[in-house]
């Protein structure tokens, strides 16, 4: 339906309106009403709006509030994430309802997505980064629009890239680099703890002994603190450990499943050498006896079983990464290990491991990715950093060379 308009702000103008009915229910469906400034134009608006219904759009969706219906859609999603990431997600959900308040879903344009995103960021003094809050808050953003395209909106008001294309690059910070060991140093730390756990006594060897095996496998500390003794296994070239389950602080539980992968899917780790195998052998009968003694039951079979906290004990629950963490900084500073202004904890390892086996001469970086639980294009882009004794061979060969 086309009209001329007499008077108001748009005086002069046409008014285009259509009025379709939902192809299942039969009921109205609310479409904005559109403005031409020719009877010509509005002709061709009018068509456009009953193309754009044919086509599935339905802006009697866009017309119901964004915060609300968000919510829904993280509600939705509730049984099929981690808890980890619900958590992420239902903070965005509160952040999205404190900014955007009763706005509807076609308000929603990309500028508006912008002025929010400096916002947050100035209210909460917070970084810009790949890895910041603000562009997990973007990324669910992008991820609940895409899900409305050619349905309630014709395109996401949030493009990909966001974050570059949103902030300057001289707002961008610097994110705060992992720690990576070198040969020399990776030897230090299991020399010491390889002499310490022959004298150390049972109460104490739990988190030294994760913390070697840690500095083999790389694992994810979630992977670690989930490890059981029948996860050791002994395959045609030596020791390694098949995974298929991880622990999360956060819940306090078993997630029953490896990051990113089904229940009951596994993987193995890097090989393991001997004489970690012997004490990781001596160390699950030490653990019998002290588990009879005092009539405690290992019925998750766990290798890392919490024996500093009976409540914890007696309730199958491992070493937390708090513990696990105090125990190799303290390490690292009897070594004299100094991160400097980088971040040191046991995820230092995973870095580490994945920086040298990148380092290998030929090296296949799929096998390597799969060892550490990755895809490839993961493994190359977040982990391969520059092995520090590789670089010094490098800017001596460069000298050498000039």
């Amino acid at each position: 339906m086309i009209k001329k308009i007499d008077k108001g702000k748009h005086k002069g103008e046409y008014q285009v309106r259509i009025q379709p009915r939902d192809k299942v229910t039969g009921k109205q469906i609310s479409w904005p009403v559109q403005y031409a400034n020719t009877k010509q134009n509005a002709i061709k608006l009018e068509r456009k709006m009953w193309a754009d219904f044919e086509d599935g759009l339905n802006f009697g969706d866009a017309n119901s509030i964004f915060a609300d219906e968000f919510q829904k859609y993280v509600d939705d999603r509730a049984q099929t994430i981690s808890p980890v990431t619900l958590k992420s997600w239902q903070q965005s959900a509160n952040s999205f309802k404190e900014y955007f308040g009763n706005a509807k879903i076609r308000q929603i344009t990309t500028s508006m997505v912008s002025q929010y995103a400096h916002d947050y960021v100035e209210k909460h003094n917070a970084s810009v980064s790949k890895s910041s809050t603000i562009s997990k808050r973007l990324v669910h953003l992008r991820n609940y629009f895409k899900s409305l395209e050619g349905k309630a909106v014709k395109e996401n008001p949030v493009p990909e890239k966001a974050l570059k294309l949103f902030f300057r690059q001289s707002e961008f910070s610097l994110p705060k680099e992992w720690y990576i060991f070198s040969k020399e140093e990776l030897d230090q730390i299991r020399a010491y703890l390889y002499k310490d756990l022959k004298s150390t006594t049972f109460m104490n060897a739990g988190s030294k002994l994760a913390i070697l095996i840690e500095s083999y496998t790389g694992m994810r500390v979630g992977e670690l603190q989930a490890l059981r003794f029948k996860n050791l296994v002994h395959e045609k070239t030596g020791w390694t450990f098949r995974i298929n389950d991880s622990w999360s602080d956060y819940t306090k539980d078993f997630n029953g499943a490896l990051k990113a992968r089904a229940k009951g899917v596994s993987r193995e780790l890097l090989l393991v050498p001997d004489d970690l195998v012997d004490l990781i052998k001596s160390y699950e009968i030490q653990q019998k006896e002290f588990l009879k003694d005092h009539n405690i039951e290992n019925i998750e079979d766990l290798v890392f079983l919490n024996i500093q906290n009976y409540k914890y004990a007696f309730e199958n629950k491992p070493i937390t990464q708090h513990g696990l963490n105090y125990m190799f900084k303290n390490i690292c500073n009897k070594l004299d290990i100094k991160p400097k202004n980088k971040q040191l904890s046991l995820y230092c390892f995973r870095h580490t491991i994945c920086t040298q086996l990148a380092n290998v001469p030929g090296m296949s970086y799929p096998w390597a990715a799969r060892k550490m639980g990755h895809s490839l294009d993961m493994f190359m882009k977040t982990y391969v950093g520059i092995d520090k004794s590789l670089n010094s061979k490098m800017d001596q060969l460069w000298l050498t060379h000039n």
